[in-house]
């Protein structure tokens, strides 16, 4: 299950990079706002950052 989630949480940073050099060349603010959702989406099902650190 893990697996799964880290090649989700990576597929969704990159399609948020994609929508985000979309939104910045057609200057079009919901390729931006979808853009950084989606990058909160992948932090979310990556993971990593709300764990307790050692």
């Amino acid at each position: 299950m893990n697996t799964n989630k880290r090649k989700a949480s990576g597929f969704l940073l990159i399609l948020a990079m994609v929508f985000l050099v979309l939104g910045i060349s057609t200057d079009n603010t919901l390729f931006t706002w979808l853009a950084i959702a989606l990058v909160l989406a992948s932090l979310i099902l990556g993971g990593r950052w709300l764990r307790k650190r050692r």
